[in-house]
């Protein structure tokens, strides 16, 4: 009698775990403020011929975002993100200080129209913003319901501008949600990246593979951790020598939100 109580019980567990249902649909709302703060670290291993071992550079950075969204009105919200880094960090002197300007409808992805940065050039203004844009289609994607088990894939399609090169990359990550604690979805994040690009008429394209989580608060639509390890492999011919690069990012975000005041 214990053993088959013992049995049933597991049994009603397994269905109230898998029961368990996450309304996916990220936005933001207006009058809040979205502080993320991500913390990268890059290792950069380049291989040529004739080189014994590869040149290794390693490097890190933290960046600060200021996301403060406004009062809706006429069907839409204004949205400035505000970008700082540590003054002693590479590229601190651009970024900070650095305002994206755009609109966001309830429920879509928000759309920018201006980077605001006296001491940025327009081409990176350019980048900056092409990176926002398309960068937050991995946060805003569309609703579903998806219950513990359950998997789904988003496909998200990157250009980025580099001066005169523009490189094309495609990120399919599977979310699998694994569990639920309260009012926070945690979802396993497995990713494949291809990238391709011309260098002063040479192909360069590249691979690679990656894993993380994401933790996704109900009560505020939106993913407060994001966390993801990539290595990627690239190889080009430059000046008649074959190159082959690999890079490992490793990222860690997390995200505040609050009533802006």
């Amino acid at each position: 009698m214990k053993k088959i109580t013992t049995l049933v019980s597991a049994f009603l567990f397994t269905l109230a775990i898998q029961a368990q249902e996450v309304n996916l649909k990220p936005e933001y709302k207006q009058n809040t403020t979205y502080t993320q703060t991500a913390l990268q670290s890059n290792v950069i291993e380049i291989a040529y011929e004739g080189a014994e071992e590869p040149m290794v550079q390693e490097s890190g950075n933290t960046v600060v975002s200021t996301t403060k969204v406004g009062k809706l009105a006429n069907g839409e919200m204004p949205v400035v993100v505000e970008m700082s880094m540590d003054k002693d960090q590479e590229g601190a002197a651009m970024i900070n200080g650095a305002k994206i300007h755009g609109k966001v409808k309830p429920g879509s992805k928000p759309v920018f129209e201006r980077v605001e940065a006296p001491n940025m050039p327009d081409e990176v203004k350019g980048m900056i913003q092409g990176m926002m844009d398309q960068g937050l289609s991995s946060i805003f994607i569309p609703a579903k319901k998806v219950k513990v088990g359950e998997s789904f894939v988003q496909e998200t399609p990157l250009e980025i501008p580099l001066g005169p090169v523009t490189m094309k990359m495609k990120d399919v990550a599977t979310y699998k949600l694994n569990k639920v604690e309260g009012r926070k979805a945690i979802f396993a994040v497995d990713h494949v990246f291809s990238l391709e690009a011309n260098v002063e008429g040479q192909d360069m394209k590249g691979s690679g593979t990656g894993t993380g989580e994401m933790v996704y608060d109900m009560d505020q639509n939106y993913p407060v951790r994001n966390d993801a390890k990539v290595t990627m492999s690239m190889a080009f011919e430059a000046q008649g020598m074959q190159m082959n690069i690999k890079t490992t990012n490793d990222t860690k975000t997390t995200t505040v939100i609050a009533p802006t005041k």
